[in-house]
């Protein structure tokens, strides 16, 4: 049966492949504040195993790695990306019985942590096996994240089947670098061409280390497929700047309890979601302005939304449910909240319980 595609994979990679892309620019000496705004994602988004960078951010964040680090950005990149910092992608292939198999289960579920453009496809030709990435649109970058990406498949294979799994010629499609020493290290042959129709990896299968089936536990095995297509369905894109925003906001509202606290009253300040964002005050209303709202109508739906929250899951009263949304009394928010629902505050609670 056919896997689903979830539509947050379109345009977007694994957030395991952008924190190996980003740790390896800090380890290359780029200042992490300054390659986290070139991609335009924060790092603490991507300690949710579930999120998706734009693919556009992750070749951002590639085009600063070339400028810094050369041709041999991907190749350090692939030398970051220890087993496992690709979550379950990099288990497929030590739990198949063959060669063939680990990349045909590495291709099925390459959405895992790949943009869905970008195919792994797999062939196989009597003794011959092919395996190589399709439909790249990297531009100018797109040697480097290529020869990542073609050096972590040899890698995985070859710490799964060994000797069985050294590519007999490696095929790039971009011109060749003026060395490359350092991808015949990475790939474990000299027989790497460039200019070619496509990025391959070749494998001769018969030989004295070709091997056949080995041992395998195949229960474990479908429980990885499973968990891969999981991982799959469960994926979700970054959140944009302005859900940031409003995370944010409604951060800096909750956070604000005590009955006593003066600030209460005050209601959230402009300065105070904009700190939280590291930006300032007239850049956040600049790009509220540019999303097509404004501080105001994002305060008084940040109101409304907590308001109608509390009223519905708490007892607490009017009057403390108008100090923890910002309001002064009770009955300013009675007549705010009159205008968005038509309903006192009390009305709305007792209308909703009856539900």
């Amino acid at each position: 049966m056919e896997e689903t595609r979830n539509p947050a994979l379109v345009s977007t990679v694994s957030g395991h492949a952008a924190r190996i892309a980003l740790d390896t620019a800090v380890r290359s000496g780029i200042d992490e504040a300054e390659a986290t705004r070139i991609a335009n994602f924060d790092r603490n988004l991507l300690a949710d195993d579930r999120i998706r960078i734009p693919s556009r951010s992750q070749y951002q964040l590639w085009a600063l790695m070339e400028h810094v680090i050369g041709n041999e950005a991907g190749v350090r990149a692939a030398d970051t990306a220890d087993h496992g910092r690709l979550h379950i992608w990099d288990y497929l292939f030590s739990t198949a019985p063959t060669l063939v198999e680990g990349f045909h289960d590495a291709a099925r579920f390459s959405d895992v942590i790949c943009d869905p453009a970008a195919r792994l496809e797999v062939a196989e030709h009597e003794s011959a096996l092919t395996v190589g990435y399709r439909g790249t649109t990297y531009g100018e970058t797109r040697s480097i994240i290529n020869e990542f990406a073609v050096t972590v498949a040899v890698r995985r294979a070859r710490d799964a089947f060994g000797a069985a799994a050294v590519p007999v010629r490696v095929d790039f499609a971009h011109p060749a670098p003026r060395r490359h020493r350092y991808l015949e290290d990475a790939l474990g042959t000299a027989a790497i061409h460039f200019d070619q129709p496509a990025d391959l990896i070749h494998y001769r299968l018969t030989g004295p280390h070709a091997g056949g089936a080995r041992s395998h536990d195949p229960y474990l095995r479908r429980i990885l497929q499973t968990a891969a297509q999981q991982a799959i369905d469960a994926a979700r894109p970054v959140p944009g700047w302005i859900d940031s925003f409003r995370a944010a906001l409604r951060i800096e509202m909750t956070q604000r309890t005590g009955p006593t606290n003066s600030s209460l009253t005050r209601g959230p300040r402009i300065g105070a979601v904009a700190g939280r964002l590291a930006i300032g005050d007239r850049t956040l209303q600049r790009r509220l302005s540019a999303a097509g709202t404004s501080w105001s109508e994002e305060l008084a739906a940040a109101r409304r939304e907590l308001a109608t929250d509390l009223l519905r899951h708490t007892t607490l009263t009017v009057q403390a449910i108008a100090l923890r949304v910002g309001y002064t009394d009770a009955r300013a928010l009675s007549r705010a909240f009159g205008s968005w629902t038509g309903l006192s505050p009390d009305a709305y609670r007792h209308a909703d319980r009856r539900e």
